[in-house]
């Protein structure tokens, strides 16, 4: 059941104590408790969550095959709670088609994991529940104050009520302004705006009229929007500005009123009327049921390291290790990608044989996360970053043609564009499995040579004149097929 507050009462450290019980600490718990058969406790500085808030995100292939491996009854519920987008259509602001790909591209045949958009609260809804279903504790109204790694390597996280847990392992879910974060990280770095501000709401009793995800830019607002289905009758729309950061007000970002979130969505319906776009991309402006403004921010410079203190036990997860751009949509993605890793990586090198939690090898499963994890996440950003560029060249006029060419010649010949598949089609488990083997290979490999000295020394050797000879071979091969006859000497 969830809790809203502690017990004065001696408590033993806790295995684990998650920061943060959004999306991505709600996973994570769930994760641990399926895999490892440990039970997490969540703090969450909100004092409850709350229906009717917030926009939307995507769910991709990637995201919800984490979620299926903790339970696919929970899959099932998540997809019931959202909307199918079925397919990915580029367009111009007026209605013209430019290019549709169909989405189950992305699941490379496991159809089960097709992509979905969903209202953020109801997704956070079905994972809470599913989370006090599996008894894990939750605790509310717990701000995070301060993150003190002591000398017998245990961490105490002192909260801003006066409490405090202490825990062997502490990870930080709580967003991109993590307060854990900011305690073990310091002023290694800050967020910048990125430039961009983007206005997205939901639209009620307002079914989308083409089924799919849409991506219309246009040259005459110049801005670029999206379009996608969160319910039988409702979408959500997002529309992307450019406005330099001296324009920018970062006060104005956040959840509006609702009186706001109309009068806005009305202004910008009129606008955007004026500059002929198609009255679908306007309709939903007019039926709009709640607005959020944000700021995109980018971390600089991006962290070398998630994990902090003796022996490594504060380790950062999802956005409070990378707070990403949206336009490949795969930023809650990458944390579910974080934490379905991390909980496995626990299960393979945490838990013993006799289904016993020891930290023996911990440092190790965070060697590999960060390995894995860190080279992923900055390459998804950039893959994001690039995708966004080309967003905002298609509302340029002197190069939407060109960029609209290269789309269709990126559909034809792989089904949608490939930059969507650097996200969609990846396997935690299958990338956590290959660390593994080279570490279970390294193992075995000292373990002999312990009883058995200098047994690979002459292999090694061997290996070594082998790839001298290869390379000398290949070298000579090259320069006959360059110069013709025999090999330069």
């Amino acid at each position: 059941m969830a809790k809203d507050q502690s017990t004065s009462v001696k408590q033993e450290p806790a295995k684990i104590v998650i920061v943060g019980g959004g999306i991505v600490g709600l996973i994570f718990a769930m994760a641990v408790k399926r895999h490892c058969g440990i039970t997490c406790e969540i703090y969450e500085k909100a004092t409850k969550f709350y229906d009717e808030v917030g926009a939307a995100l995507g769910m991709y292939p990637n995201g919800l095959r984490v979620i299926r491996d903790i339970d696919p009854d929970l899959l099932r519920k998540i997809q019931e709670a959202g909307a199918p987008y079925v397919y990915r259509r580029w367009e111009r602001h007026d209605g013209t088609e430019i290019a549709a790909a169909k989405e189950d591209e992305l699941t490379e045949g496991d159809w089960e994991l097709s992509s979905i958009g969903i209202r953020r609260w109801k997704l956070q809804k079905v994972l809470f529940q599913a989370a006090v279903g599996m008894g894990i504790p939750f605790h509310f109204c717990k701000a995070t104050k301060d993150v003190v790694v002591r000398d017998d390597g245990l961490v105490d996280v002192l909260f801003e009520d006066g409490s405090q847990r202490t825990t062997q392992l502490l990870f930080g879910c709580d967003g991109a302004h993590s307060k854990v974060r900011e305690v073990v990280a310091g002023d290694a770095t800050s967020l910048e705006y990125t430039g961009v501000t983007c206005l997205m709401g939901i639209a009620e009793n307002c079914p989308v009229q083409q089924e799919g995800i849409s991506f219309p830019s246009s040259h005459t607002t110049g801005c670029h929007s999206v379009y996608f289905p969160t319910g039988p009758n409702e979408q959500c729309f997002q529309v992307h500005w450019p406005i330099p950061v001296e324009q920018a007000n970062s006060g104005n970002w956040g959840n509006l009123t609702d009186t706001m979130s109309k009068q806005e969505c009305q202004a910008l319906a009129k606008r955007l009327e004026q500059d002929g776009w198609h009255p679908r991309f306007i309709e939903p402006l007019h039926h709009v049921t709640h607005a959020v403004r944000v700021g995109f921010a980018l971390m600089k410079p991006r962290l070398k390291k998630w994990a902090y203190g003796k022996n490594k036990r504060v380790v950062l997860v999802g956005d409070a290790a990378h707070p990403p751009v949206p336009y490949i949509g795969q930023g809650a993605q990458m944390g579910i990608e974080d934490a379905g890793t991390m909980a496995w990586l626990l299960k393979k090198l945490c838990v013993d044989y006799k289904g016993n939690f020891t930290l023996k090898k911990f440092d190790k499963a965070v060697e590999i996360y960060e390995k894995i994890r860190i080279p992923r996440t900055s390459h998804i950003l950039d893959c994001s970053k690039e995708l966004g560029k080309m967003q905002e060249l298609r509302e340029d006029l002197s190069a939407r043609e060109d960029l609209e060419l290269m789309i269709q010649g990126e559909l034809m010949m792989n089904g949608t564009l490939p930059v969507m598949f650097q996200g969609a089609s990846h396997h935690y488990r299958m990338s956590a499995d290959k660390e593994l083997r080279k570490f279970e290979l390294e193992e075995e490999r000292n373990a002999i040579s312990a009883y058995m000295p200098g047994v690979f020394e002459l292999s090694d050797a061997e290996c070594k004149r082998d790839a001298k000879k290869e390379e000398e071979e290949m070298r000579l091969a090259f320069e006959a097929m360059m110069y013709g006859g025999a090999p330069c000497q």
